[in-house]
């Protein structure tokens, strides 16, 4: 993946979700200048979900749930709907001051919570978009047409229903975004002529909901251009390394892990074994070619690689390398550049991905290689990425990784909490990681935001005293 092209999508994308928030921030203002004087709740309310739209089209532009996992979508579904029955109760509830409003508040947080558990048991991915848009719509009609909510908070909410389905729709995307917001805008005229709302207030309604479906699908539809070409490019790589057809690909990205995690349950080795450890791995090397590639064409992999790339400097190692993702982005932008990891498949598929590029990189093979480059120059800057947490004696790496760094080099990596369902090859290390780099000459660079817990868990830099 060329990160330059990544940088340049996301600059001319956020770009266009500024404008984008703009128009939906002017819209709004002008509903709630026409609607006149409103209660303080209702101004409060809508105020608050038009942040959080404007808010959601910041991270449109980041390939937002695309992934060639087909499960993501509807995960990310399902995550976002327990996040927005949460948001009626903690939103509706202390804004609203008489019981029949707040039954109200706590029927709709119990439909959106039902229909979710619907959704997770039966639905088809496919049709979860168009079940969930059902389910809203019929919530939001039965609360305007009997009058339950102001015209204004009905508008904005069924604004933000069509805004989180014409994310989830990844097909037809012009066809779901005219269809959903017609839906919504007769909707909102209806139950305005119903009521006899003035015709200002019905069309400025209406006008909010169709100015933000249309923002959202303009930056939905890059996001997916974008993410379709990095899935491209990706597939030319791999089909062109492996000789397997794009389906067998595709099929590989959605199951290497859930085949690596079985595999390693099977072998049963024992978690202080180094040697038989380093075996599997390279007997296994195939499937992590796949289930990295398909990592690394995620959104927050993306965006936490392009994070990772700023502390690149002089002579660079990614210990650990995998695919080269890092390496060979570090030897396009004209880098000393050295891959080290296990020999097996991922790193002859790096190999193959340096030449095909033509980028200088070196390639490592043990630790007395490193060791003796590190005697001639030092490094830089050496990373150390979803590889501490597969190796037994994280004190021991701890302990070499940094004296491979010239003085005032980074030590940039992670080490993940440990075990989980889905990776039980991960090992778990009970170590202070900063007691123990302190005590050899290094002291944490992050700065007071990474350190915070909105912060990136698990990730360290480390600068090594002169």
């Amino acid at each position: 993946m060329n990160y330059t092209d990544q940088l340049r999508y996301l600059a001319r994308s956020r770009a266009l979700a500024a404008a984008c928030a703009l128009l939906i921030c002017a819209v709004a203002a002008l509903c709630a200048i026409v609607a006149g004087p409103l209660p303080r709740g209702i101004l409060i309310e809508c105020g608050i979900i038009i942040a959080a739209l404007v808010g959601s089209l910041w991270y449109a532009p980041d390939y937002l749930h695309l992934s060639v996992n087909p499960e993501k979508c509807l995960r990310w579904q399902i995550r976002i709907r327990w996040r927005l029955a949460a948001a009626v109760l903690l939103l509706g509830l202390p804004l609203t001051f008489n019981r029949h409003g707040m039954l109200t508040v706590l029927a709709s947080a119990v439909w959106l919570h039902v229909a979710n558990l619907v959704a997770k048991s039966a639905a088809r991915p496919a049709a979860v978009p168009a079940y969930f848009l059902a389910t809203d719509f019929a919530l939001l009609a039965v609360l305007l047409f009997t009058a339950r909510i102001n015209l204004l908070l009905g508008a904005v909410l069924l604004t933000a229903a069509i805004q989180v389905s014409i994310v989830a729709s990844e097909k037809r995307l012009l066809l779901w975004t005219v269809a959903a917001a017609a839906a919504g805008g007769f909707m909102i005229l209806d139950a305005a002529n119903l009521r006899g709302t003035s015709l200002n207030i019905s069309f400025s309604a209406a006008g909010l909901v169709l100015a933000s479906a249309f923002a959202t699908a303009s930056l939905v539809h890059f996001s997916c251009r974008q993410n379709a070409r990095n899935v491209e490019s990706a597939l030319r790589e791999i089909t062109g390394f492996t000789g397997y057809s794009a389906d067998r690909v595709r099929q590989l990205w959605s199951t290497s892990n859930q085949q690596l995690a079985k595999n390693w349950q099977a072998a049963a080795l024992p978690e202080n074994d180094r040697d038989r450890l380093a075996a599997w791995y390279a007997e296994n090397s195939e499937l992590y070619l796949f289930a990295i590639s398909a990592y690394n064409l995620e959104y927050n992999r993306i965006r936490t690689n392009l994070r990772v790339l700023r502390s690149a400097r002089g002579a660079c190692l990614d210990y650990g390398a995998g695919n080269g993702e890092i390496i060979l982005e570090v030897a396009r932008r004209g880098l000393s550049a050295t891959y080290y990891d296990l020999e097996g498949v991922t790193m002859k598929f790096a190999m193959d991905r340096a030449r095909r590029l033509g980028l200088p990189v070196e390639f490592a093979r043990t630790k007395e290689e490193l060791a003796a480059a590190a005697r001639k120059r030092g490094f830089d800057t050496v990373f150390a990425f979803d590889v501490l947490e597969h190796i037994p004696d994280l004190s021991g790496e701890l302990d070499f990784l940094p004296s491979l760094l010239c003085p005032g080099g980074l030590f940039v990596f992670d080490v993940p909490a440990g075990s989980t369902k889905s990776h039980p090859m991960h090992l778990n290390h009970h170590l202070d990681i900063d007691a123990h780099l302190r005590a050899r000459g290094l002291r944490d660079a992050r700065t007071l935001w990474q350190r915070s817990p909105f912060g990136e868990k698990g990730r360290f830099i480390y600068r090594k005293i002169a």
